[in-house]
């Protein structure tokens, strides 16, 4: 049948009572159980009624093969979305008993009962939802652990959502940052981590350290000699009363063991592609000192940007200076902003202040550049998370916020607009950093205790996970975790 059609005609199948299932080998094709074609064509909706082209009983083989394609889903485990708005997104196993084929999802919000920037990706934020009875809390073993609303319902953050069993595959070991939400809800936790045990030593090489966490030897620290991802097996060299011997362990009984002046590179997260050499190991938090690239970084880009000061080299306006304040991808005109107040013509704007000039491209040049961030041998870029940047150039111009991730590689970050609280990536050499990250005299207090003075949620007690420039990030006991301005909270 059509491609296009297929989906349509499942679900219209299942809402009268067959079991369906939707070929994950061939597109268009559907395993329907029924007692005879003629019954499947009398339920077929009039739209569709031409649309199965074939019917084919298929062999006692191929339909154990259907079915273990479609056996239960582990639970706790990974999955991800085939089909529709959330394709592509890992969810986690909440419920896989449900009737009809379905599987309940813990899975990020793209859908919002609160508005917010399209595109957005995020954990339910509680304190947006009204505080009336239209919001009901969730409880298990008597802890507050999500709440539900308007038919929804959201554990400490997360959605639940109902799936079809045929719209999911199982992911072994999914992305670290696949699942950073699931992550920072504070669901299942043991289960996220061992996930992420599980991701990071798909990166062991020969010569790596590690620590032997079960079994006779535990706490064993030995040397990876050769690795079988594909058996999930590892062969270590452990030294035994002075003598040397190897042996076979299963990769999930191991532990990366990560020392000062290891040379290391980040696989996951807001450094993603980031060399250098580990210079101190806190708990899980290692301080690591960028290497020097032996590459060239990206070439400066000379083309005019918004935001750049120009001179005009010829024509009417010759030695005019100012501001670019328009210039549209691919014209051969440019506006700017001039603050000598005598001028005149056709091409002048008449608004009150400094006066829109319009001149082609090919008579301006580039007077003084914004200090804007540089690369040098020295210390590469130097930006992080939770620095406060400007836009001095380009189309985000005079944008500001805080950075939440940089691309090293790629020479770009994202930050976070202070003005609409979207996210907009950069060319790195597009900002200026206002002021650095100033967090670590508040590192002791990460994790403890903290008060709520201020907001929606003032009385209330909560754990502080994170601190930016302006805000924190705090959970009320059993609850998903919320962005708050700093000065609304306060330590003991």
């Amino acid at each position: 049948m059509p491609g296009n059609g297929t989906d349509y005609i499942a679900e219209q199948l299942r809402s009268q009572g067959f079991l369906v299932i939707v070929s994950g080998w061939i597109a268009g094709q559907l395993y329907v159980v029924a007692d005879s074609p003629k019954t499947i064509s009398a339920s077929l909706p009039p739209s569709h009624s031409f649309a199965v082209k074939q019917y084919v009983r298929i062999s006692e083989e191929e339909r154990q093969a259907v079915e273990h394609s479609c056996s239960k889903l582990p639970n706790p485990g990974w999955v991800r979305i085939k089909y529709g708005k959330y394709k592509g997104d890992i969810g986690y196993v909440f419920d896989s008993d449900q009737p009809n084929g379905l599987v309940s999802i813990l899975i990020a919000l793209r859908d919002f009962p609160y508005p917010m920037p399209g595109g957005s990706v995020a954990l339910l934020d509680r304190c947006l939802l009204p505080n009336d009875q239209a919001v009901r809390d969730i409880l298990r073993d008597g802890k507050v652990v999500g709440c539900s609303y308007r038919g929804e319902q959201y554990y400490m953050g997360l959605l639940v959502k109902k799936f079809h069993r045929d719209r999911l595959e199982i992911v072994a070991s999914p992305h670290a940052d696949d699942i950073k939400l699931h992550m920072q809800s504070g669901w299942d936790t043991p289960f996220v981590r061992k996930t992420l045990l599980a991701f990071s030593m798909q990166f062991l090489r020969t010569g790596d350290s590690v620590r032997i966490i079960a079994g006779e030897i535990r706490s064993k620290i030995g040397t990876v000699v050769s690795t079988d991802h594909a058996s999930g097996s590892v062969r270590l060299e452990i030294i035994f009363d002075k003598h040397r011997s190897e042996i076979d362990i299963r990769v999930e009984d191991l532990e990366r063991v990560f020392r000062v002046g290891d040379e290391i590179r980040v696989v996951a997260g807001a450094y993603l592609g980031l060399e250098g050499h580990i210079i101190q190991i806190s708990d899980d938090m290692f301080h690591i000192c960028q290497a020097v690239s032996k590459e060239e970084p990206p070439p400066q880009d000379e083309s005019i940007q918004v935001g750049d000061h120009i001179e005009v080299l010829a024509g009417e306006h010759w030695k005019k200076c100012g501001i670019v304040e328009w210039f549209p991808t691919g014209s051969a005109m440019l506006w700017f902003r001039d603050t000598d107040p005598t001028l005149a013509g056709d091409d002048v704007g008449t608004s009150v202040g400094p006066l829109r000039i319009q001149v082609p491209v090919a008579v301006v040049q580039r007077t003084k550049l914004p200090d804007t961030l540089k690369y040098t041998q020295e210390r590469g870029y130097d930006v992080r998370p939770g620095d406060v940047v400007s836009v001095a150039r380009g189309s985000e111009y005079q944008r500001k916020g805080v950075v939440q991730n940089v691309d090293f590689p790629n020479a770009c970050l994202t930050f976070l607009s202070d003005s609409d609280h979207s996210l907009i990536n950069v060319p790195i050499r597009f900002v200026i950093k206002v002021c650095n990250a100033k967090l670590d005299s508040f590192d002791n207090i990460i994790g403890q205790e903290v008060f709520i003075v201020g907001g929606d949620r003032k009385g209330y007690r909560a754990t502080l996970y994170s601190i930016a420039s302006d805000t924190c990030t705090v959970a009320v006991h059993g609850q998903a975790r919320m962005t708050l301005a700093r000065d609304d909270v306060v330590t003991r």
